[in-house]
């Protein structure tokens, strides 16, 4: 069953924040309510970082996720431990990515760290507002309306990333350890090569799956 969104009951879960960012603009509209796009400019924020983090997480062995949590919550955290992790992190979405093509009924994406960053940081104006006068921080200046467009991009940006599956929004990377035979080897051989041929890695997993169904019961890590 789906996530049931409840206003007032907050979910730590990224499909409530991401109805919760539609609500916000939607309320703010109604009542040209400048606080609650404020708000919701937070929502998205968050959202957008904790898709990085939970990603992270998925990319990582569990021994490591009370280190990388305390990492994340200091100063600059989050971005600390994307750097830390990028390499694996793109090792194991492209392979989810072209191993998805081949197995699953639905597709994974590679996230794009670069412009989720770019969000973030759109965003953060509207987190830090102490400078702007009050007609900067009237609901129809161009200030508070181009806040509305940033958030709509947030949102955009998430739920195109995002797949649906089961009538719900869903991403994530797959659980490597139900691979086996030949996937499980190409995958160990992903992890240390240095090549970025993804279509190369596709068409291998491909054949392997042909002649073998080396991966057919792979999962998902959502």
């Amino acid at each position: 069953m789906g996530l049931i969104y409840e206003y007032h009951k907050r979910e730590p879960q990224n499909s409530w924040q991401l109805k919760h960012c539609e609500v916000l603009l939607e309320e703010a509209s109604k009542y040209n309510n400048t606080s609650l796009v404020l708000y919701s400019a937070l929502e998205a924020r968050n959202l957008l970082e904790k898709t990085e983090f939970d990603l992270m997480l998925m990319s990582t062995d569990k021994a490591e996720w009370e280190t990388l949590s305390q990492m994340a919550r200091g100063k600059y955290g989050l971005s600390k431990s994307n750097n830390k992790y990028k390499a694996l992190k793109y090792r194991y979405q492209t392979f989810s990515e072209a191993i998805a093509k081949v197995i699953l009924d639905f597709p994974l994406k590679v996230y794009d760290y670069r412009a989720s960053e770019e969000l973030q940081s759109k965003l953060a104006e509207y987190i830090h507002i102490y400078t702007r006068t009050p007609e900067e921080l009237e609901y129809l200046s161009e200030f508070i309306q181009t806040g509305v467009k940033y958030v709509n991009e947030a949102i955009l940006f998430v739920k195109n990333y995002y797949v649906i599956h089961d009538h719900e929004y869903v991403f994530g990377i797959l659980d490597f350890a139900t691979l086996s035979g030949s996937m499980k080897s190409e995958f160990e051989k992903w992890k240390t090569e240095v090549s970025e041929d993804t279509e190369g890695l596709f068409s291998r997993l491909r054949e392997i799956n042909d002649k073998e169904a080396g991966g057919a019961k792979a999962e998902l890590v959502n």
